[in-house]
C-alpha cells in the first residue's frame, strides 16, 4: 500500500521564518560508505618515499657536517639525485599497478 507523501514538517523558529534551511532529518541509521582501493603500485610508493627520505637524511648529514648548505651540495650531487629519484618512483607508483 502507497502511502502519499508526507507534508513538511512546519517548524517555528526565533526568527518566525518557519523554516530551518540546511537541514535534513534523515532518521538513525546511515548505510556505511563503500571504501575505494587506492590505485598503483604501494611497493613503488613505499621505495619512492624511502628513496625521499633518504636524500632528505644525507642532504642533512653533508650540510651539518659542512656548514655551508650551497657548497656542500655543489660538491655532492648525490642527495638531490636521490630525492628526485624518490618522487619519480612514487610517482610512477601512484599511476601503475605492478
Amino acid at each position: 500500500m502507497a502511502q502519499p507523501p508526507s507534508k513538511p514538517q512546519q517548524h517555528e523558529d526565533e526568527w518566525e521564518t518557519g523554516t530551518r534551511e540546511g537541514y535534513e532529518d534523515r532518521g538513525a541509521f546511515r548505510p556505511p560508505r563503500v571504501s575505494t582501493k587506492q590505485h598503483g603500485s604501494s611497493v613503488l610508493r613505499t621505495a619512492g618515499s624511502f628513496c625521499i627520505i633518504g636524500g632528505i637524511l644525507w642532504a642533512v648529514y653533508l650540510i651539518t657536517r659542512g656548514g655551508d648548505i650551497i657548497s656542500a651540495l655543489q660538491q655532492n650531487h648525490g642527495p638531490v639525485e636521490v630525492i628526485a629519484l624518490g618522487v619519480l618512483v612514487s610517482l610512477l607508483g601512484k599511476y601503475l599497478r605492478l
